[in-house]
């Protein structure tokens, strides 16, 4: 998985109003929510059908961790080894906030 992504697309989970957020069942969206709090990954929609190694971290579900100021231990880990900056999200964005 890679950490490359920087702001959210423009149909994720965790941007308010888009329309995966609207139409995405309440309790599939808790459940995201509680899995990444768990220190899970959430796979970007854009990148499932790349090889794994190829695939994103969702960059709405980073800003999203990073609000909290709760990364999860991959971002942690990934930031360690350089894969991940933080500041260089878009903090901006139109993140949800459960």
């Amino acid at each position: 998985m890679k950490f490359e992504l920087k702001t959210p697309c423009k149909d994720c989970p965790f941007i308010k109003g888009s329309r995966t957020n609207i139409t995405l069942p309440e309790s599939r969206k808790e459940q995201i929510i509680n899995d990444i709090r768990d220190d899970m990954t959430f796979t970007c929609h854009k990148t499932l059908n790349l090889p794994k190694q190829d695939q994103q971290h969702c960059g709405g579900a980073m800003i999203f961790l990073e609000r909290e100021n709760r990364p999860n231990q991959m971002m942690r880990i990934a930031e360690r080894i350089g894969w991940y900056d933080r500041t260089k999200l878009d903090m901006d964005a139109d993140i949800i906030d459960k």
